[in-house]
C-alpha cells in the first residue's frame, strides 16, 4: 500500500466499508432507547457538567461559554471515538481477516468514517444553537470543509498506527484513555488560546495540532473570524501522521492475517 493508491484501494472496496460502518453503527445504537441520538447527547451531556464546573461553580466562562464548550467537545469526541476505536478495528475482525483477503486499511478507515458521520448529526444541532445565542454567521463558516479534511487526515493517520499497535500490544487501548485525557486539558476545550495558560507549557500548546483547529473551529462559528494561522502546522502534522501510517502498513500488513 502507497500513498498514491491508498484512495483507489478505498474507492474499490467502497462496498465493503459501507458493510462495515452501518454494521457498527447498528451495533452501537440497536439496543439503545435514543439510538443514534446519542451521538448528540454525549457531547450535549458532557458540555452541561463542564458548564455547572466552569460556569457555575467557577463562576469563570462567559456569554458564549456554552457554546464554545459544546463546539469543542463535538470535534474533540469525534477525534478520540476514532483513536479508542481504531485500536481494535483489526484484532477485533481477526475472522474476518482470515476468512477475505482484502486490504486491511478499510478496517481503521471504516472507524474513522463512523465517527465523522456522528460528527455530522452534531453540525445540524449547532444551527439552531448559533441562532440562540444571536451569534454573528460570517462567511469564514465556509472554512469548515477545510478543518474537516485537516482532521480527518490527521486522525485516520493516527489511526492506521493505532490499528497496528492493537494488534501487537493488547494493553494499548488502556494505556490511550490515559493519554487523550492528558491531550484533553492541552487542547483549548475548557478555555481558549493563552487563557490561563501556564508559560510553561507553552510550547506543548503550540506543538498540539489540535490547539489551532479547535481555535479555527471556535473562530468560524461562534467569532466570526478566519481561521487560525497556526493550522498550517495542523495540515503539516496531520501529513506526518499519514505518512508515518501508511509506511507502518506497507510493512505490517502482510503480516496481519497471521498475527492478529
Amino acid at each position: 500500500m502507497s500513498a498514491k493508491n491508498l484512495p483507489k484501494q478505498l474507492w474499490c472496496h467502497r462496498e465493503l466499508i459501507r458493510f462495515l460502518v452501518y454494521g457498527d453503527f447498528k451495533s452501537i445504537y440497536k439496543t439503545k432507547t435514543f439510538g443514534f441520538i446519542w451521538s448528540v447527547l454525549d457531547p450535549l451531556l458532557m458540555m452541561g457538567v463542564y458548564f455547572l464546573l466552569v460556569s457555575v461553580i467557577f463562576k469563570r466562562g462567559g456569554p458564549y461559554f456554552p457554546l464554545l464548550l459544546f463546539c469543542a467537545l463535538l470535534f474533540w469526541k469525534c477525534f478520540t471515538s476514532s483513536l479508542s476505536d481504531s485500536v481494535t478495528s483489526i484484532s477485533g475482525r481477526a475472522q474476518l481477516i482470515k476468512a477475505i483477503n482484502f486490504p486491511k486499511v478499510v478496517l481503521p478507515f471504516s472507524k474513522v468514517l463512523l465517527n465523522f458521520l456522528e460528527l455530522g448529526f452534531g453540525l445540524l444541532v449547532i444551527i439552531p444553537f448559533l441562532f440562540l445565542f444571536r451569534v454573528n454567521i460570517t462567511w469564514n463558516i465556509l472554512w469548515l470543509p477545510f478543518l474537516l479534511l485537516v482532521q480527518f487526515l490527521f486522525t485516520f493517520g493516527l489511526a492506521l498506527s493505532f490499528s497496528l499497535t492493537g494488534v501487537y500490544f493488547r494493553d494499548f487501548q488502556n494505556i490511550l484513555q490515559y493519554f487523550l485525557r492528558i491531550w484533553f486539558y492541552l487542547s483549548p476545550v475548557l478555555y481558549s488560546a493563552g487563557e490561563r495558560f501556564p508559560k510553561s507549557l507553552k510550547p506543548l500548546y503550540m506543538l498540539n495540532p489540535f490547539s489551532s483547529l479547535l481555535e479555527s473551529y471556535k473562530n468560524i462559528f461562534v467569532w466570526g473570524r478566519g481561521i487560525s494561522a497556526f493550522v498550517l502546522w495542523a495540515v503539516f502534522v496531520s501529513m506526518a501522521a499519514l505518512f508515518i501510517g501508511i509506511k507502518m502498513f506497507r510493512h505490517y500488513e502482510e503480516k496481519i492475517a497471521k498475527d492478529v
